[in-house]
């Protein structure tokens, strides 16, 4: 599994498999750090059973006061067939149109979406972008310079996305 929004008050690998063996005998977890050894906000967790994973799924979590986001995790051959893609760093003005303008240079944008503060209604700063096809992703995953609206932008893998 991928486990999302994690604390930074997070670093103990124990504590979290800890919290996570009431779903199920947990095999591996690794929290991910920077080179300074710092948590990056993200870890990876494997259980025994496939069952377990269902019921992570199946309700919200808290850990160290803070909602996290369990997600599915997807073995890296289903990335070579992601369409969908994270978009950071978006400035406030960018809109989903926007956004379908800028990579519709890259190819076909089927999706754009810009996400926003439910109470209000301004950007996070970060949207999706899902193309057609993977076939031109070396051209803005992972690139420097990419700007838009006026102000640069990161691309990466979406992993989460995928269902």
């Amino acid at each position: 599994m991928f486990i999302g929004g994690l604390s930074w008050d997070t670093t103990d690998v124990e504590g979290l498999k800890k919290y996570f063996s009431q779903f199920g005998k947990v095999d591996a977890c690794t929290i991910m750090r920077d080179p300074d050894g710092r948590s990056r906000g993200f870890a990876f967790l494997t259980f025994e059973e496939p069952e377990s994973v269902n019921a992570v799924l199946a309700q919200e979590h808290t850990l160290d006061g803070k909602t996290i986001d369990p997600k599915r995790a997807i073995p890296r051959e289903e990335h070579l067939r992601n369409t969908r893609y994270f978009v950071g760093g978006l400035s406030h003005a960018t809109t989903a149109d926007s956004m379908r303008d800028f990579f519709s240079a890259y190819g076909k944008v089927v999706d754009a979406t810009v996400m926003v503060d439910r109470e209000t209604g301004r950007s996070k700063g970060f949207g999706f972008v899902t193309f057609e096809d993977s076939s031109n992703q070396e051209r803005f995953v992972g690139k420097l310079g990419l700007v838009l609206d006026d102000k640069e932008v990161g691309v990466a893998l979406c992993i989460a996305c995928i269902a």
